[in-house]
């Protein structure tokens, strides 16, 4: 049984999925198609490689990962196999793998276009990826290219400051950062700090240890089980209630005396 994942901001009303599907078990019936999300908001590549980049390693090596998210290629940019970390990725070779991965291998294989470009190609360009792979037919349906790289905001920090910003909005609306752990603790040094979240005006001034310590309403930032600084409203949609969007600015700024 071979493992397909599709990860896209393909709604389930829609015929795209019926599509894939369809194509993928004519090439065989031996294929398990998986829906890690189907309901990314629409063109958020940003999201799609959050979502991948923290889920795909649960899946068992050589799993084949089908990225949808605005996923019609140009001949700019075409439908590319990605091999990483013992997983295969299917998906538009624009800039995106530099945000799915901290060190994006450096070639991919550009899926052969057989007919005319025009709408809706990903599904037949997906399911020839998949069928290069499982049939090692590289040399006829690729051609080795090298992957797009795109320049990457990472977080920035000195002595006195984290500069993140958020990367995904869950489905309770609460903004999942870039900050780690790990950072925050290197430069914390057990002072006192505030979190700011999109200007001056969200100010946080404690991590707590988990949604159990909210007050229905109250804001909160919390490490999440990835080790990223996650800020919400208990009970309550920080999205809505601030107008929080991936890209948003969380600053943290610490005391120069200690606590």
């Amino acid at each position: 049984m071979t493992i397909v994942t599709l990860t896209s901001d393909w709604n389930k009303s829609d015929y795209y999925l019926g599509v894939l599907k369809g194509r993928l078990a004519s090439l065989s019936l031996k294929i398990n198609l998986l829906e890690i999300t189907n309901s990314i908001p629409s063109f958020d590549v940003l999201q799609e490689t959050f979502i991948l980049r923290n889920t795909y390693l649960n899946f068992p090596a050589n799993s084949i990962h089908i990225m949808g998210v605005m996923s019609e290629p140009t001949p700019e940019s075409p439908v590319v196999i990605v091999y990483a970390n013992n997983h295969y990725f299917i998906g538009v070779n624009d800039g995106r793998f530099s945000q799915l991965f901290e060190n994006p291998p450096s070639i991919a294989f550009a899926v052969n276009v057989d007919e005319a470009f025009s709408s809706f190609m990903a599904p037949t360009l997906f399911a020839k990826g998949v069928q290069t792979i499982l049939e090692n037919s590289f040399e006829a349906n690729t051609k080795a290219c090298d992957l797009k790289r795109e320049s990457i905001a990472r977080v920035v920090y000195d002595e006195n400051s984290i500069v993140g910003k958020v990367l995904y909005i869950d489905s309770f609306g609460n903004a999942v950062s870039n900050i780690e752990k790990n950072v925050f603790d290197r430069v914390h040094k057990a002072r006192p700090f505030t979190i700011f979240v999109q200007g001056p005006h969200i100010k946080i001034k404690n991590i707590s240890r988990g949604y159990y310590q909210g007050i229905p309403g109250g804001l909160m930032a919390l490490f999440n089980s990835l080790g990223l600084l996650e800020v919400a409203v208990y009970m309550d949609s920080l999205s809505k209630v601030e107008s929080i969007v991936p890209g948003s600015e969380i600053r943290i700024k610490f005391e120069n005396e200690q606590g």
